[in-house]
């Protein structure tokens, strides 16, 4: 009964004050809305399992000393791990790759991979339709088997439950279908990838495979057994890793890249996002703290206008706990009603988190507001509720009656208490602000400095394509160069273009991997372990990227099959293996003494090719016709690179053309810009950057519309008193800086304990930024400025309206 009486009285209230109401449900559902969306995101990337059987139990082969590389490991180091560990029930390695899928519609490239048939048995992941690998189709020589991913499936063949048992062409070749995997199934580590395998085939070693322990180009990951920790896994490795020292099987001890522990599953595929998403959260709590002080306010302005129908009510025998109760149900459903509408928002605001984010970041897409986030909302709404109606009740339950009763019809006075709660309130949303405003500001100049860093190469201009050449219809290395070099001097012919060349990996796109090398002249010594990372290349590679000659000649035409060996290699490796003179200094690959020695012809400028922000690595460049002759290797997947007299977007039929004429089965996959390319490197700094931006610019606002409102009632408490002012000869300039003196004292007050506070948080901060401080002395200087205009502005208009007052009015108002 009570209750009803309680929403009734609060809907009359609203309906008498509709700017008091729409002010608070606004303030409220900013917060509760961030709060939400951020929350679902949150939980979709980091605290939603993974979908594996136990995934607690499935752990991935890490190097403990380089945490943020891929660990690549050999399938001899599969083989022996799976012989000499004991902590797993299953073992399992996979590679990642891409195909060409033709037949049933145009060529289309896709990402695969090539996992081991217990790969799938490792992480508990059973298909959604059909079977996995068997033990005879993973070994060399097996049936070809497929495994489509569903997205694959679905989009290429219609969904069809009859695909199992069909065939269909990988790279050329027929395959039969053997199972779907379900919608969320993907590899470990593919859950970071922007665009992670969506078909699967056995990887299919022999003893052949088993020769070489350095020959790391697999991800290793593993179910442990059920009464087994992954740190014991860990020790177990790290143990066979020493003894494989002992035994002369590795010699790369000081870097140290043969170390391996097991790191479970789910902290390595958050691992990258973690930090940003905790700050992140962090920022939406702060912004719904800002709007349950702003909503604190207003309702303490609100109490000031029932200080005298609660003194009457408690007067006539009203209950303390009635009167309590009553308030707080107001409160609650304040709260309910804000976080209705903020639910609204949250949606919204959801999609456009997940439309916006770049990609990489693991299963945002399956952010939504499923039960559990709409359980935390309706929690965020219940303290909210209490948060910002507790004070308010307590304050109105235990009226001064002598002085309520005393006021008459005079509007009611503020205390001084009263004054000094409301404006601590100001004070902390205004720090709060301040601080969330200094930690966007170093993500800003962070993601500033990134932008100047120097790449060693210049992407105006410049279209990129990636193409993969089947084995079917390209079994040798010359018809791979050959294809190549006809496919350039087509491209090359186009009157829209400058250059144009083909490179095995594009910069930025993926870690380039190194490869052991013997320095001619000195004898091999594994515990120095030369290496460099290597780089496939045509000429007129380095002209069309830009990258800058240091000294010596670039690849040219005459560099293929039959001639001597050329390489380009990067001003770090030639200083650090041939420090006097590089040109003409002769390395070969590996430690094979029947491998051919490649002769450096030219120096480059260094390239950041694994990211943005990375040490100078050592790198050569070699001619793709010469390192198939080489190594034995054939290099079918190449990306073009094309630069354009203009827009290069424009180039991209053009180019589709040139492929089509000379293999119309062949797909191009990945016709982007090299700036897109650039762009997509910096996309999670700019992301976190712009979101924290935006929730520090709600907090600024917030807190700006707190600061005037406080400031507002206040010059209307006081209109009685501005007028004695004035009437005791008081100038209107006086009164204006009265009001503002107070405004920025606020203002002041808070900007000081925010700039103590941002210093203090800014710790989570530093494994995000680059180029600055946490300190940074430019950032600290021009947000309390910031602050300082905003909070002017927002004191500005009261304060005028203070001294605009005709003090014969203003008496007899008061």
């Amino acid at each position: 009964m009570h209750l009803v009486q309680d929403l009734r009285h609060t809907f009359r209230r609203w309906a008498l004050r509709p700017g008091f109401a729409a002010a608070a449900l606004v303030t409220i559902a900013l917060g509760i809305g961030a709060t939400t969306a951020l929350f679902s995101v949150v939980r979709a990337v980091l605290w939603r399992p993974l979908p594996y059987a136990d995934p607690e139990r499935v752990v991935v082969l890490w190097s403990p000393a380089f945490p943020d590389e891929d660990t690549w490991l050999s399938w001899r180091e599969i083989v022996e791990y799976r012989q000499a560990a004991s902590s797993f029930a299953h073992l399992g390695a996979a590679s990642d790759f891409a195909v060409n899928l033709t037949g049933d519609g145009e060529p289309e490239r896709v990402a695969a991979a090539a996992a081991t048939a217990d790969a799938f048995t490792a992480l508990g992941s059973p298909p959604l339709l059909g079977r996995t690998f068997t033990a005879a189709e993973d070994a060399a020589g097996g049936d070809q088997v497929v495994l489509l991913g569903y997205g694959l499936w679905r989009r290429r063949f219609g969904g069809d439950r009859e695909i199992v048992g069909r065939a269909v062409r990988v790279n050329g070749e027929p395959h039969t279908v053997v199972g779907v995997m379900p919608p969320a199934f993907h590899l470990p580590l593919a859950f970071r990838e922007e665009q992670p395998p969506e078909l699967w085939v056995p990887l299919a070693l022999g003893p052949d495979d088993l020769e070489s322990w350095g020959d790391r180009y697999l991800h290793g990951f593993g179910r442990l057994r059920a009464d087994v920790t992954a740190e014991e896994a860990s020790r177990e490795l790290e143990r066979i890793g020493r003894e494989w020292v002992a035994a002369g099987h590795v010699h790369d001890q000081r870097d140290r890249r043969f170390e391996r522990a097991a790191v479970p599953v789910t902290d390595l595929v958050t691992r990258r996002v973690r930090p940003a998403l905790r700050v992140l959260m962090g920022t939406v709590a702060c912004i719904l703290l800002i709007a349950c002080v702003n909503v604190t306010n207003l309702l303490l302005v609100a109490a000031e206008g029932r200080r005298r129908e609660v003194g009457v009510a408690v007067a006539l025998g009203a209950a303390r706990r009635r009167l309590v109760a009553q308030l707080l149900t107001e409160s609650l459903l304040l709260a309910g009603a804000g976080g209705a509408l903020g639910l609204a928002l949250a949606h919204a605001a959801t999609r456009l988190l997940v439309a916006l984010a770049p990609a990489g970041i693991p299963r945002i897409e399956t952010a939504a507001l499923d039960a559990q986030t709409l359980l935390f909302a309706g929690a965020a709404v219940l303290a909210a509720g209490l948060l910002f109606g507790l004070a308010p009740a307590l304050q109105l339950s235990r009226p001064d009656l002598a002085g309520v009763l005393q006021e008459g019809g005079r509007a009611a006075t503020p205390g001084r208490r009263r004054q000094r709660v409301r404006r601590a309130l100001v004070v902390v949303e205004t720090a709060l602000s301040v601080a969330l405003l200094i930690g966007a500001g170093l993500l800003l100049r962070s993601l500033w400095r990134l932008r100047q860093v120097d790449l060693g190469l210049e992407p105006a201009r410049v279209l990129t394509a990636q193409l993969s050449l089947p084995e079917a219809t390209y079994p040798e290395g010359e018809r791979i160069a050959g294809f190549y070099d006809r496919l350039v001097a087509e491209v090359e012919a186009l009157p829209e273009v400058e250059s144009a060349a083909a490179v095995r990996l594009l910069p930025l796109t993926g870690e380039i991997g190194d490869w052991s090398i013997t320095l001619e002249g000195r004898p091999h010594d594994p515990r120095e372990n030369p290496n460099g990372d290597w780089q496939v290349a045509t000429p007129g590679y380095f002209e069309t990227m830009g990258i800058r000659l240091v000294r010596g000649r670039l690849l040219a035409d005459r560099d293929r099959a039959g001639v001597p060996f050329a390489a380009v290699v990067n001003r770090t490796m030639a200083t650090r293996y041939w420090p006097g003179e590089a040109l003409g200094r002769r390395f070969r690959l590996g430690t094979a003494p029947d491998r051919p020695w490649f002769t450096i012809v030219g120096v480059v400028a260094d390239v950041h090719h694994n990211g943005v922000v990375e040490g100078p690595r050592a790198e050569m460049v070699l001619p793709l016709a010469q390192f198939q002759v080489a190594t034995g290797s054939l290099r079918r997947s190449m990306t073009l690179v094309a630069k354009s007299r203009a827009e290069p977007a424009a180039l991209a039929a053009s180019l589709r053309a040139v492929v089509r004429r000379l293999d119309p089965q062949l797909p191009v996959a990945r016709v982007r810009t090299m700036e897109e390319v650039v762009g997509a490197a910096l996309a999670q700094p700019r992301f976190t950057a712009l979101l924290l931006a935006l929730f520090a610019a709600l907090a600024l606002a917030l807190a700006a519309v707190g600061l005037y409102g406080v400031i507002a009632y206040g010059v209307a408490a006081r209109t009685h008193e501005i007028g004695i002012r004035l009437t005791l000869g008081s100038t209107r300039y006086g009164v204006l800086r009265l009001v503002l003196s107070e405004g920025m004292a606020m203002a002041a007050a808070g900007i000081g304990i925010g700039l103590a506070l941002g210093r203090l948080l800014n710790r989570f901060l530093a494994g995000q930024i680059y180029g600055v401080t946490v300190d940074d002395p430019a950032t600290f200087v021009a947000v309390p400025v910031l602050l300082a205009a905003v909070a002017l502005a927002a004191t500005w208009l009261p304060a005028r309206r203070a001294a605009a007052l005709d003090p014969a009015a203003a008496l007899r108002g008061g």
